[in-house]
């Protein structure tokens, strides 16, 4: 784990509270579900807004159906549980959209060293008006920008980390529904893959976000969604599924030391279609020379790069595999996992990299037709996996870096 360096400097605000500014842009990318008791996540939020006794955090809970309610929970834990001094609701919702541009809100805003955005659907942050037509940032937007650049963290959880991302945002669907169907912007069936394209409040540019991710099967919507939209103007290569009660930590974001480390329960998978390909020969949607990363606790990697080290608490698994062979799956984005047993794609993966004899497998989606298949291989010349050993396989912590992936009808 690497020792980020940072400075802290107090400023005098109206004569009375200081304000911590620390310098250099972070993120903290939670994919859902935080639960109260994951001192990991909390205590970094509160840490990088400037420290216990110290930071005041911006609640926005806008995506919220209850925003009032919501805020007032995240402001209890985040003052009662996590000692931050103060802790206050940003009063901008689909309910009081005009207050997007109230001197006293923008005013609120500037006091703040960080924000944190709750979940919820992250069309009622647009809905909100946080953005405005062609995409311009709201006065209150604007000045929750203008504290990102003088050092105060972000942080999300669910549609609080999806609506930060500058490329095409998420906003529904399923994994098969995603790979029959393709991306589109609007669509009245529930599990269609949809996206806004002009993004949600661009804060992140880089990579496209999506939680909850391995808990529900996302990474076929994901890759799909990549591959139908890399070639916009804001279209990227890399996407980051943030699983439950886990974040990513982006410290030194839009540098060239810009660092994400994995806290929490589950994971982080970093989907990389950069040299992928379609085949033409297939009737349905394929795609082959995907790449894909998981990265769990303690797990780093450099956001410009994507060289990843995995934690000094991991072993590497090549020549100390636990089994013969690797597991296939009948249900490869069966995503209801618990804490006893890794969800499918995720069990079939770990599996592949704890097998001595295979170095391939596959898994198959549960809905036909089609039906699609996903090949697995560990044969890449930069591919490994890590685990830190448990009581047992589910158990165990694994981690895996370039799996080389492709999707096509069975």
């Amino acid at each position: 784990m690497q020792l980020l360096l940072c400075f802290i400097v107090v400023v005098v605000v109206n004569g009375r509270l200081p304000q911590y500014t620390i310098y250099g842009k972070n993120l903290v990318l939670g994919g859902g579900a935080l639960m109260e008791n994951n001192a990991h996540v909390w205590s970094r939020i509160v840490e990088m807004a400037g420290g216990k006794g110290n930071a005041r955090i911006g609640v926005i809970s806008a995506a919220s159906a209850t925003p009032v309610t919501s805020a007032q929970y995240y402001v209890d834990l985040l003052v009662n549980n996590y000692t931050a001094l103060e802790a206050t609701f940003i009063p901008v919702t689909v309910d009081d959209v005009a207050k997007n541009s109230d001197p006293n809100v923008v005013r609120l805003i500037k006091q703040q060293t960080g924000f944190f955005i709750s979940g919820g659907d992250q069309m009622r942050l647009v809905q909100a008006r946080y953005t405005l037509a062609g995409n311009i940032p709201s006065p209150a937007l604007q000045a929750i920008k203008d504290q990102y650049d003088l050092g105060a963290v972000i942080s999300g959880s669910s549609a609080g980390t999806v609506i930060l991302t500058a490329g095409p945002m998420v906003t529904g669907g399923s994994s098969w529904d995603a790979l029959r169907y393709g991306a589109r912007e609007s669509s009245t069936h529930t599990n269609d893959l949809t996206y806004r394209k002009t993004g949600g409040f661009g804060i992140y540019t880089d990579y496209l976000l999506d939680t909850h991710f391995s808990n529900r099967g996302r990474e076929g919507r994901m890759v799909r969604l990549l591959s139908d939209t890399r070639h916009m103007s804001n279209g990227v290569n890399y996407g980051l599924g943030v699983s439950e009660n886990t974040a990513l930590v982006v410290t030194h974001v839009g540098t060239d030391n810009e660092l994400g480390e994995v806290f929490g329960e589950l994971g982080v998978t970093v989907v990389d279609v950069s040299k992928s390909y379609s085949d033409p020969a297939e009737r349905y949607y394929s795609l082959r020379n995907v790449f894909v990363s998981y990265l769990t606790e303690g797990d780093t990697i450099n956001m410009k790069t994507r060289n990843i080290t995995f934690s000094p608490s991991k072993t590497p698994l090549r020549g100390n595999e636990g089994y013969d062979h690797a597991l296939t799956s009948d249900d490869i984005f069966y995503g209801e996992g618990s804490h006893d047993r890794k969800t499918e794609f995720l069990r079939v993966a770990a599996s592949l990299f704890d097998a001595r004899k295979d170095t391939m497998t596959h898994g198959d989606t549960h809905l036909t037709h089609p039906q699609f298949r996903v090949t697995m291989s560990k044969t890449g010349t930069d591919t490994e996996g890590y685990v830190e050993r448990h009581e047992d396989f589910h158990s165990d912590t694994h981690s895996y870096k370039n799996m080389y992936v492709a999707i096509g009808e069975k």
